[in-house]
C-alpha cells in the first residue's frame, strides 16, 4: 500500500513538469539559432576593431614618440646653451662688476650655480666650476662692502655742493642692491659706525675754524690736535655760544642728509623686493625682544645721569616705522641685522640716529666747558640760560623734523646732559654762596657796616620795581660812613653822645643799620632772583636752595648772639645791647626782602607747585620769632640790672640813692647803645616794656619793705627816687612820649 502511493505520488509529480519539461526541449533548438549570430557578430566587430588599431592607434603612437623625441633634443639644446653660457660666466660676470653693475653680476653668479647644482649635476668639464663661482660671489660680496664704505665715507667726509644733498646716489643704489641681492645686511654696521664718526669729524672741523676765527694765537693752538677740550675751555662766553651755535647748525645739516640718504636707503630695499613689505613678524619681535635687553642694562648705567625724565610708554607697532618707546635708535642699530624685515624697520630710523649722535657730542662739548672750575664760577645764570635756549633751539627744530619717535627719546642725551649740567650750577652755585655767607657770619663783628652806591641801588631798584635784582657793579667806594665807637667790657654798651647817628641802608625812607653779612645775604638773594627769573624750568630746585640760604642765615645768626658763639668764634669779650640790635636789625632787613624772594618764586613755579611757596611763609615766622626773641633778650637784660639795683636798694636820707643812680645809668646807657640802630617807634616800645617791668619790681620791693604813705618820712624818700627816675627817662630823646604813672599810681593801680 505504502508503495502504491509513493508511486501515485511520483506520477503526479512527473505530470506537474511535464510542461516545463517539453517547452526546454522546444526552446534548445532556438538558442543555438540565436548564439551562432551572436558569434557571427564578434567576428565582424573584432575585424573592425583591427582596422581601427591599424588606421589610428598606430599613427598617434608614432606622433607621441616623435614628440618626446623632440622634446628631449629640446632639453639637450637647452643644456649645451647651458653649457655654452658657463664657459663664459666669469668673463660676463667680470664684465658687468667693470660697468658696476652688481646685482646683475650676482644674478648671473646665482643662475651659474643653480644650473649647475640640478641640469648640470655631475658634467666632469664644471666640476672646479662651482666653487670658483662662489668664491668669486664671496669676493664680490666684500668688494661691495668696501665699496659702500668708501661711498658713505665720501658722502658724509665731504660737504656736499649747495642745493644737493647726495652726491652718489646712483652708484650707491647699485652696491645696495647687491648687497640686499645678496642678503648680506652688514652694511648697516659700516654705516653706523660712519654716522658716529661723521658726527665728530664735522663738530671737530666746526670748532676748529671758530677757535681760528676768534683770533687765537697760532702757538698756543694747533690746529691738527683731536683734544680740543682746553682750548674750548679758553673761550670766552660769547665766542662759546657762538661755537655751540655753528656746531647745532652744522649738526643739524649733517641729519638732514642723513636723512635724504635714509630716503634713498628705503627706496633701494623697496625696490629689491617690492613684495616683501613687513616681512615675518616673528623675528621682528624676536630682534625687539633683543634690544629692549640692550636697552635695559643701557638704562642701569646711567641711572645717575638722569634727571627731570618724563617718559611716555608704548607699544611697537610691527606695520609701521615706529619702534617700541623701550628701544632707541642707538640700540637698534647696534644689533646685528639678520633679516630684510629687520632691516626695514631699521633704516627709517637712520636719520634719528645720527641726531641722537650729535646731541651726544654737542653734550660732551658743553661738559668738556664745564670741567673747569673757573668757567663754572665765572658763568652767570644769565649767560647759562642762553645756553639752555640754544639747545631748546635745536631740540624744536629736530622735533619738527620727526626725528624722536617718543617722547622719552624727546629729552635725549642732550636734554638730560643740559638738566645735569644746569643741576650741577645750581649746587655749585648755592654751595658757593653758603659758604660766603657763612664764612661771613663766623668773621662777623657784629658792627655797624659801609653801605655802597651799588647796595643802596639793589634796594632802591628792588623798592620800585618790586622784583630784587643785582645791579651792575661800579667802583664807588663806601659814602655812608659808620658810627665808630669803643665797646667797653660790660653787658649793656653805649655811646658817650646821643647826637652821633649811624647810617645804613634806607628802605622806604626806613633806616637800617645793620652788619655786612645781611648785605651779603641782599646782594645772595638778589642773584638767585635772578638766577630764578633766567632758568624758571628749574623753580623747584632754585626754591628749595633759597629756602635753605635763609634758613641757614637765620640759625647762624641765633647761634653767634642768643647762643654766644660769636664770643669763641671772633673772640667778642661780652655779647652787648648793640650787637643785639645790630642782630635784629639786619634781621629784620632781611626778612623785608623774603616776600619779594615769594613773588619771584610764584611767577615762575608751575600750578601744580605752587604749595612750596609755604616754606617762605614758614620763613619768614622763624625770622620774626627770632627778631621777637632778640627783643625779649634785651629787655630780659635791662630787667636783670634794675632787679639787682632794686635789690640792693636801702631807703635812706641820700637823694637821689646810689641805687636808682645806677639804675639810671644802666637805662642811658641801653637807650644810648640802641639809638642810631633800632627805630625810635622800637626803641620806646623796648622801653614801655622796660617800664612795665621796673613798675612791678618796685612795687614788690616797696611792699617787701614795708614802706606806705602812713610812714611819710620814708614814703618821701620813695617818691624823689622815683621821680629821679621818671626825669632820667624823660629827658632820653626816644622815651618824650612815654607816659610815667606816680608813685601812687603804681602802688595802688
Amino acid at each position: 500500500m505504502m508503495h502504491d502511493v509513493v508511486d501515485g505520488r511520483l506520477a503526479g509529480k512527473l505530470v506537474a513538469k511535464t510542461d516545463d519539461f517539453w517547452q526546454v526541449v522546444r526552446s534548445y533548438s532556438g538558442l543555438q539559432e540565436q548564439l551562432a549570430n551572436a558569434l557571427q557578430c564578434v567576428m565582424v566587430v573584432r575585424k573592425n576593431l583591427k582596422r581601427v588599431d591599424e588606421l589610428v592607434c598606430d599613427q598617434s603612437k608614432k606622433i607621441v614618440e616623435v614628440h618626446e623625441r623632440y622634446e628631449q633634443k629640446k632639453k639637450l639644446l637647452a643644456k649645451l646653451h647651458d653649457i655654452s653660457c658657463l664657459r663664459e660666466a666669469q668673463s660676463t660676470v667680470q664684465m658687468m662688476l667693470s660697468q658696476g653693475d652688481y646685482p646683475k653680476a650676482i644674478e648671473c653668479i646665482e643662475t651659474s650655480l643653480d644650473v649647475l647644482s640640478k641640469e648640470l649635476n655631475g658634467v666632469t668639464c664644471f666640476r672646479h666650476l662651482a666653487s670658483q663661482l662662489r668664491e668669486l660671489y664671496t669676493v664680490i660680496g666684500r668688494m661691495m662692502n668696501e665699496d659702500f664704505a668708501s661711498l658713505i665715507q665720501k658722502e658724509l667726509g665731504v660737504k656736499p655742493e649747495a642745493g644737493t644733498m647726495i652726491q652718489a646716489e646712483g652708484e650707491l643704489s647699485a652696491v645696495l642692491l647687491g648687497l640686499m641681492r645678496m642678503r648680506k645686511y652688514s652694511f648697516i654696521a659700516v654705516l653706523r659706525e660712519e654716522i658716529i664718526e661723521g658726527v665728530k669729524s664735522v663738530m671737530r672741523q666746526v670748532i676748529k675754524n671758530q677757535i681760528l676765527n676768534n683770533g687765537v694765537d697760532l702757538n698756543d693752538f694747533d690746529p691738527s690736535l683731536t683734544q680740543l677740550g682746553e682750548p674750548v675751555r679758553r673761550m670766552k662766553h660769547a665766542d662759546f655760544l657762538k661755537t655751540v651755535k655753528a656746531v647745532m647748525d652744522e649738526e643739524f645739516y649733517f641729519c638732514k642728509r642723513l636723512e635724504a640718504l635714509q630716503d634713498i636707503l628705503l627706496e633701494t630695499v623697496e625696490r629689491a623686493n617690492p613684495l616683501h613689505r613687513h616681512g615675518s613678524e616673528d623675528i621682528i619681535v624676536e630682534r625687539i625682544e633683543e634690544a629692549k635687553d640692550i636697552h635695559e642694562s643701557e638704562s642701569d648705567d646711567e641711572v645717575g645721569t638722569t634727571f627731570s625724565k618724563s617718559a611716555s610708554s608704548g607699544g611697537f607697532s610691527v606695520g609701521g616705522s615706529a619702534l617700541s618707546s623701550n628701544a632707541s635708535a642707538t640700540t637698534l642699530l647696534s644689533i646685528e641685522v639678520r633679516s630684510e624685515a629687520f632691516l626695514r624697520h631699521v633704516l627709517p630710523l637712520i636719520a634719528e640716529f645720527g641726531h641722537q649722535c650729535a646731541q651726544q657730542r654737542i653734550s660732551r662739548l658743553l661738559i668738556a666747558r664745564a670741567k673747569n672750575a673757573s668757567v663754572t664760577e665765572a658763568t652767570t645764570p644769565t649767560q647759562l640760560s642762553e645756553c639752555i635756549k640754544l639747545v631748546k633751539e635745536f631740540q624744536s627744530k629736530c622735533d619738527k623734523e620727526g626725528w624722536y619717535s617718543t617722547q622719552n627719546q624727546k629729552v635725549g642725551g642732550l636734554g638730560r646732559s643740559v638738566n645735569k649740567l644746569s643741576m650741577d650750577y645750581i649746587e655749585k652755585f648755592h654751595a658757593a654762596r653758603k659758604i660766603r655767607i657763612g664764612n661771613m657770619l663766623d668773621t662777623e663783628l657784629w658792627k655797624a657796616t659801609d653801605v655802597s652806591i651799588v647796595d643802596q641801588n639793589i634796594v632802591d631798584m628792588a623798592m620800585e620795581t618790586g622784583q630784587l635784582r643785582n645791579t651792575k657793579r661800579i667802583d664807588d667806594g663806601p659814602i655812608k660812613k659808620s658810627f665808630k665807637r669803643t665797646e667797653s667790657a660790660v653787658t649793656i654798651d653805649s655811646t658817650t653822645s646821643t647826637s652821633n647817628q649811624i647810617q645804613g641802608v634806607i628802605v622806604d625812607e626806613e633806616n637800617y643799620v645793620v652788619v655786612g653779612s645781611s648785605i651779603t645775604m641782599i646782594q645772595l638773594l638778589s642773584d638767585y632772583c635772578e638766577a630764578i627769573s633766567e632758568m624758571p624750568s628749574f623753580s623747584q630746585d632754585w626754591n628749595s636752595r633759597v629756602v635753605e640760604l635763609l634758613k641757614t642765615f637765620n640759625s647762624r645768626c641765633c647761634q653767634l648772639i642768643l647762643g654766644a658763639g660769636a664770643l669763641q668764634l671772633v673772640g667778642l669779650k661780652t655779647i652787648s645791647v648793640r650787637n643785639l640790635a645790630l642782630a635784629g636789625r639786619s634781621l629784620e632787613l632781611v626778612c623785608r626782602f623774603i616776600p619779594m624772594v615769594h613773588d619771584e618764586m610764584d611767577r615762575v613755579l608751575p600750578e601744580n607747585r605752587k604749595s612750596l611757596l609755604r616754606y617762605f611763609k614758614q620763613v619768614e615766622s622763624e625770622y620774626r620769632d627770632h627778631v621777637n626773641e632778640i627783643a625779649a633778650k634785651l629787655i630780659s637784660v635791662i630787667a636783670h640790672y634794675t632787679t639787682n639795683c632794686l635789690g640792693m636798694w636801702d631807703v635812706k636820707g641820700v637823694i637821689p640813692s646810689p641805687e636808682f643812680q645806677q639804675i639810671c645809668r644802666h637805662m642811658l646807657k641801653f637807650h644810648n647803645g640802641l639809638v642810631g640802630i633800632m627805630p625810635r617807634d622800637q626803641i620806646e616800645a623796648l622801653f614801655r616794656q622796660v617800664h612795665e617791668n621796673f613798675k612791678a619790681n618796685l612795687r614788690e620791693h616797696v611792699t617787701g619793705m614795708g614802706i606806705t604813705p602812713h610812714d611819710p618820712l620814708k614814703y618821701g624818700y620813695v617818691t624823689k627816687d622815683y621821680m629821679f627816675y621818671q626825669q632820667n627817662v624823660k629827658n632820653m630823646e626816644s622815651c618824650r612820649n612815654l607816659e610815667l604813672e606816680s608813685l601812687n599810681d603804681i602802688m595802688f593801680e
